[in-house]
């Protein structure tokens, strides 16, 4: 049975999202949605969640400064949720992507997000 996890801990609202699979005509075929969007993300579920920023960073790249940040992103484990490097975070404005879930010794209480959020800015 898995040990309780106290509910204060959680006071975020996040949203894990996908790439939503192509919608396909009655051929087979992909349907174009018209957007100019490489990728169109859907919602898997909303979820009450920690987040701890751990580290920042800035560097060039050419002419380009870049900026990193590395966020822990903690949930509680639910069975049937599966969340993979392929998902990413949305909180509030800000779109975290997932470079490594934890599940800590394998106890299946909580899941451990490790995500990154960069950008980059000419000047």
């Amino acid at each position: 049975m898995a040990r309780m996890v106290r509910a204060g801990k959680f006071d975020k609202v996040i949203t894990l999202q996908q790439i939503a699979k192509p919608k396909l005509n009655e051929k087979g075929k992909t349907v174009n949605s018209g957007s100019l969007s490489r990728f169109q993300w859907e919602d898997v579920k909303t979820v009450r969640a920690s987040i701890e920023p751990l580290q920042g960073r800035e560097y060039f790249s050419g002419p380009f400064q870049m900026g990193e940040n590395i966020t822990r992103v903690r949930i509680r484990y639910q069975p049937g949720l599966t969340v993979n490097r392929k998902m990413r975070v949305k909180y509030g404005d800000q779109f975290l992507d997932i470079y490594s879930v934890i599940d800590s010794k394998e106890r299946h209480e909580e899941l451990q997000l490790m995500c990154k959020e960069g950008e980059a800015h000419n000047g």
